[in-house]
């Protein structure tokens, strides 16, 4: 099993374990109500003024927030969070390369959105979070995850439908809540999960399979780029993978993962030269240059990390130009160099989407 799946699937096995600490989930700090009786149970509303339960509203939501929340107006909205011209919800969008993220929230319900590399999803490339508005803690996630996997003892699965698209609903330890919806053909990729619900759950529960319904996935609507993990991506024998980040037409971050410290027989390097490739109804072929005549690379060695991640910025736009939107992959050799004359070479491909 690669590295990249392994650590998935332990992300969701802690994530779907509980909310004991509370502070290591990434949207643990969403007001929610509490339960009857509760010190945290907001006040009733339904004979206040709506000046009064406007006060009310407005100071469970905490502020500072550096994404889209919706306030649980009647209002449509854009993927930016934006006021649209819709009047029947609050329309919560996310873009990204693998295909369009809906759903549509009714009064009374807060979200939060994360595009592609926001590094503060839990699981899962981009997507967004729902809860009822006011809760102290826990949500709901919808988010594209590309290798989506779980394990561990207790698990309960199911097949249901939401939205017309067939979905395994998985359940730990028989709790009232289900942990993850893991959806299938055609729009596989998308997933759903609790995470610290248990406060809300039994009085919300409906409302949110209706909501869950309202969600639509359009692959054919594209943006912004990522990352697609490719076997060739990994290598096992000097425990190395090879991934992009910050990815644009005109460059990225390339980045080394030596995992296993022990798998080289002497010290890995790279050099400058590399080769991109763009897939052409479904073959492979050199990506055009936009250089006249002849050119080269410089040959310095440049050290990877025992043990560690080492990162180098790359700028295809001098050889390549602005790459338009498609499926690439990056090609470079990596050896493993003992000394002068005496080094295994090996190379490794990054597979990307641009849009």
């Amino acid at each position: 099993m690669c590295k990249r799946r392994f650590l998935l699937v332990l992300g969701l096995v802690l994530a779907v374990g509980g909310c004991a600490g509370g502070a290591d989930t990434e949207k643990d700090a969403v007001p929610t109500q509490g339960d009857a009786g509760s010190e945290n149970q907001l006040p009733e509303t339904e004979d206040m003024t709506p000046a009064e339960e406007s006060s009310i509203n407005d100071g469970a939501v905490s502020d500072g927030e550096s994404t889209a929340k919706a306030s649980g107006e009647d209002v449509d909205t854009d993927k930016s969070g934006e006021p649209g011209n819709g009047d029947t919800g609050t329309d919560v969008v996310q873009g990204g390369p693998f295909g369009r993220l809906t759903i549509t929230l009714p009064e009374g319900w807060e979200y939060e959105t994360y595009p592609v590399e926001s590094g503060e999803l839990l699981i899962g490339d981009y997507g967004f979070w729902f809860a009822p508005k006011g809760a102290e803690e826990g949500h709901i996630a919808v988010v594209y995850e590309q290798f989506f996997g779980v394990c561990g003892t207790g698990l309960e699965t199911k097949e249901e439908t939401i939205g017309g698209c067939p979905v395994q609903v998985g359940t730990y330890d028989g709790h009232e809540y289900w942990d993850f919806i893991s959806f299938q053909e055609p729009c596989r990729g998308v997933v759903v999960q609790t995470q610290c619900v248990e406060r809300w759950w039994d009085e919300y529960r409906d409302q949110i399979w209706d909501i869950l319904n309202t969600l639509t996935y359009e692959p054919d609507v594209r943006e912004g780029a990522a990352f697609v993990f490719d076997s060739e991506s990994e290598n096992d024998r000097i425990g190395l993978s090879f991934s992009m980040k910050e990815i644009t037409p005109t460059g990225a971050t390339l980045v080394y993962d030596q995992y296993d410290a022990e798998a080289p027989t002497g010290q890995l390097e790279y050099g400058e030269a590399f080769v991109l490739e763009v897939n052409k109804d479904g073959k492979w072929e050199a990506a055009p240059v936009v250089v006249e005549g002849n050119y080269g690379f410089n040959a310095p060695a440049y050290l990877i990390t025992a043990g560690g991640i080492t990162e180098r910025e790359l700028d295809w736009e001098w050889l390549y130009g602005a790459l338009e939107p498609g499926e690439y992959r990056i090609r470079k050799t990596v050896n493993d160099f003992r000394e002068t004359a005496d080094y295994d070479q090996y190379e490794l491909i990054a597979r990307f989407l641009l849009y």
